[in-house]
C-alpha cells in the first residue's frame, strides 16, 4: 500500500509537513510599515558634515552584551552603504564591571565619514544577575560553572526562562531599583568622554535599543540640570541641540516611566508627568531658537510582535522642529498566526536588514545609497 522504506516514508511525510507549514509562515511588516515619511539617513548626515566625521552614538538594550555587539550592528549598516569601509577604533574604556565600555569605529562612504561610539553599559549588572544563574537550565556565557539545573522544563519554557527572564529582565529591575543612580553616573562618565570633544556644528545621531533609550535620556536629562555653566551641562546640551536624527528599537519608555510615577489618588484620574526624552526635547526646542535650521526626525522602530516594545504617541513628542515617525516592522517569521519568537521580536531589530536600510539610507531611498 505504501511501496517506500522506511526513511523514504520519513522523508516524505517531512516534506509534506513543511509544504503545510510553510504557508502559514507569515511576516506581515516585511517590508517595514513606513508612514508618509521624509527623513534623512546616515548617508546623508555625512554628507552634511562638511568634510568632517559625523557622531553616531549606539545604545544597547537589556540583555548580556560586549563589544561583539558593536562589531555585529556597526557592519550591518555600512552594508546597506555602497563602497563603505568600516574601521574599528582604540577602545576608551576597559571592559570592567564598573565602567561603561566605549567602543568606537569609523565608517568612511564616498559621501563622507561616520564616527560610531557604542556605550556598552551591560557589565554594570553582569555581577547582579549572576545570582540568577542556578537557574538557568542553559548556562549563558555569563553563567559557566554554575552547577547544572536539576528539574526538568520544557524546551521552549526553559529558553524563554533562561534569556527573557533570567537575563534579560533583570537588567529593567535592577535600573529601576537602588541601582539607577550608580548606573546613570557610570553612563555620563562615558557621555563626556564620547562627546565632550565634538564640534558643535556636526551632526548627531542617536541609535539607541529597548532600555537603553531610558539610559541614555535619563543621563543627558540629569546632566543638563547640573549646575548652569558645568562641563557637564553644556557638553549635555550641546548635543541634545546637534541632534538630527533620533532612532528608538523596542522602544520600552511607556512601560518603564510607570515606576517613576506615583499611584494616583481615589477617583482622580491624574494625567502622567513628562518622561526624560520630553522633557529633553523641550529644552532642545529652547535651544533651536539659536539654531532654527537643526530640524530632529525621531523615528521609533516596532515589532507589533515583540512583548516588551511600543509604538510612540507622536502628540507627546512632536512639535516645532520635531518630526515623529513609527515604522512597524518584522523582525522574524510567524508561526501559523500563533507566535513570534519573543527573544527574536526583541533582539534582532539592529540585525534586521530592512531597518538596517532606512536607518542608513533614509526615507525616501537616499540618491548616496543608489
Amino acid at each position: 500500500m505504501f511501496p517506500f522504506s522506511p526513511l523514504r516514508r520519513v522523508a516524505l511525510c517531512s516534506a509534506l509537513l513543511l509544504a503545510l507549514l510553510l504557508p502559514a509562515c507569515s511576516t506581515p511588516y516585511r517590508p517595514p510599515q513606513v508612514p508618509p515619511a521624509v527623513f534623512p539617513g546616515l548617508i546623508d548626515l555625512a554628507a552634511q558634515a562638511d568634510g568632517h566625521e559625523a557622531d553616531v552614538l549606539l545604545v544597547h538594550g537589556i540583555c548580556t552584551h560586549d563589544a561583539s555587539w558593536a562589531g555585529e550592528v556597526v557592519p550591518q549598516l555600512a552594508r546597506a552603504l555602497a563602497d563603505a569601509t568600516t574601521a574599528p577604533g582604540t577602545r576608551r574604556a576597559a571592559a570592567a564591571t564598573d565602567a561603561v565600555e566605549i567602543v568606537p569605529s569609523t565608517v568612511s562612504t564616498p559621501a563622507g565619514r561616520l564616527r560610531f561610539d557604542a556605550l556598552i553599559w551591560s557589565p554594570l549588572t553582569n555581577d547582579l544577575k549572576r545570582q540568577l544563574c542556578y537557574d538557568q537550565s542553559g548556562k549563558s556565557s555569563l553563567c559557566e560553572g554554575a552547577p547544572p539545573y536539576p528539574y526538568t522544563r520544557a524546551r521552549l519554557n526553559a529558553r524563554f526562562k533562561d534569556g527573557l527572564i533570567d537575563d534579560c529582565l533583570p537588567d529593567a529591575l535592577i535600573y529601576q531599583g537602588v541601582a539607577r543612580d550608580t548606573i546613570q553616573q557610570r553612563m555620563r562618565e562615558a557621555v563626556l568622554q564620547v562627546v565632550s570633544t565634538a564640534r558643535a556644528d556636526v551632526p548627531l545621531v542617536v541609535i539607541s535599543h529597548s532600555m537603553g533609550s531610558k539610559i541614555l535620556f535619563d543621563t543627558l536629562l540629569r546632566m543638563t540640570e547640573e549646575p548652569p555653566g558645568s562641563t557637564a551641562a553644556l557638553v549635555a546640551q550641546q548635543a541634545v541641540d546637534r541632534m538630527r536624527f533620533l532612532v528608538m528599537a523596542a522602544n520600552q519608555i511607556p512601560l518603564l516611566s510607570l515606576a517613576d510615577q506615583p499611584l494616583a489618588k481615589a477617583g482622580i484620574a491624574a494625567a502622567a508627568p513628562p518622561d526624560s526624552l520630553q522633557l529633553l526635547l523641550r529644552k532642545r526646542q529652547a535651544g533651536q531658537r539659536r539654531a532654527l535650521d537643526r530640524h530632529l526626525t525621531l523615528v521609533a522602530f516596532t515589532d507589533p510582535n515583540d512583548l516588551l516594545s511600543y509604538t510612540l504617541d507622536e502628540e507627546k513628542y512632536a512639535q516645532d522642529g520635531i518630526t515623529v515617525y513609527n515604522i512597524l516592522v518584522s523582525n522574524a517569521p510567524t508561526l501559523l498566526g500563533l507566535l513570534e519568537r519573543p527573544d527574536t521580536a526583541h533582539l534582532e531589530y539592529l540585525s534586521n536588514p530592512d531597518v538596517g536600510r532606512l536607518i542608513a539610507c533614509g526615507q525616501p531611498i537616499s540618491k548616496l545609497c543608489i
